[in-house]
């Protein structure tokens, strides 16, 4: 369930049509990732949410990783997804600033999640099945170049 909160940058393009930039963070640690699992659906997503007007995607990712983990970190920008779905009252678009971390032994023994939320570390090979949006399982592993992909969600 996407949350509006003051200045993030959501927008409602019209009642079945909603747009926003999110910020997302891909924390790795030893061949695994770190995600909240639904249990019901089976899908997987990383820490992240909406960047706030007047910040860059760099602060919002390093801001949802305090707030969700109390972990600070310095996330390096490794990608921009441009992210399309379809739900049965409302279509989304979202552009998806993606970070990634890659924690030390006492960074992942040291994390605490926020009240109401928990995650599990997810083999590469796993979370490359269940991450949404899946097109995220492209930058699980180190590269050079920023990449830009798409992603209409149609598997």
């Amino acid at each position: 369930m996407l949350v509006q909160e003051p200045n993030d940058l959501r927008f409602q393009v019209h009642p079945q049509a909603k747009f926003d930039v999110r910020a997302a963070v891909l924390l790795v640690h030893a061949g695994q990732l770190l995600a909240t699992v639904n249990s019901a659906s089976g899908i997987a997503l990383v820490p992240g949410g909406a960047v706030k007007f007047g910040e860059t995607a760099a602060e919002a990712a390093a801001r949802e990783i305090h707030e969700e983990l109390k972990l600070n970190v310095v996330p390096q920008l490794v990608g921009i997804v441009e992210s399309f779905w379809q739900q049965p009252e409302r279509t989304y678009q979202q552009l998806i600033m993606v970070h990634r971390v890659t924690l030390t032994d006492a960074q992942k023994a040291g994390l605490v999640w926020q009240e109401g939320l928990e995650g599990e570390w997810l083999p590469f090979a796993k979370a490359a099945r269940v991450l949404q949006p899946r097109s995220l399982a492209r930058f699980l592993t180190s590269g050079d170049a920023i990449r830009h992909l798409i992603d209409r969600h149609t598997e």
